[in-house]
């Protein structure tokens, strides 16, 4: 072989692993931008349940998947707890969404925690206490 013919086939062969490696690194971004949206579906669909008792008010931030009924057995759920509705925003477009501001029966702020409110709202969403 003489020297021309080596170095063709030294340049072949270069462009054959710098293809290989163009593939893999394609396949590398395609597969990290499988694992982004997957993850982001997982966070975005993943249920949030605030609650902020204040001194005169609670404050109520719910987001989870949409379910029928869901708001009005929520409102129900609020009204069980001796929490009146001030102010409230609701979106059930392709998740469920509420933030509400209560004021509470005086009487039963003493007995009812943060906690046993948002136990009753992971349990009226169809959680049943997961997601503490």
């Amino acid at each position: 072989m003489d020297r021309t013919s080596i170095l063709g086939d030294a340049i072949d062969y270069m462009k054959e692993l710098l293809d290989k490696i163009n593939k893999l690194h394609e396949l590398g971004t395609n597969s990290h931008r499988n694992n982004f949206i997957t993850n982001e579906s997982m966070v975005r669909n993943s249920p949030k349940f605030e609650v902020d008792q204040r001194e005169v008010n609670t404050h109520i931030d719910i987001c989870c998947s949409a379910k029928p009924g869901l708001v009005l057995s929520t409102v129900g759920t609020l009204e069980t707890l001796g929490l009146e509705i001030q102010q409230c925003v609701i979106s059930c477009f392709s998740d469920f969404s509420l933030q509400a501001s209560c004021s509470e029966v005086a009487e039963l702020r003493d007995f009812i925690t943060s906690e046993d409110i948002k136990k009753a709202l992971l349990k009226n969403a169809g959680y049943g206490g997961r997601f503490l």
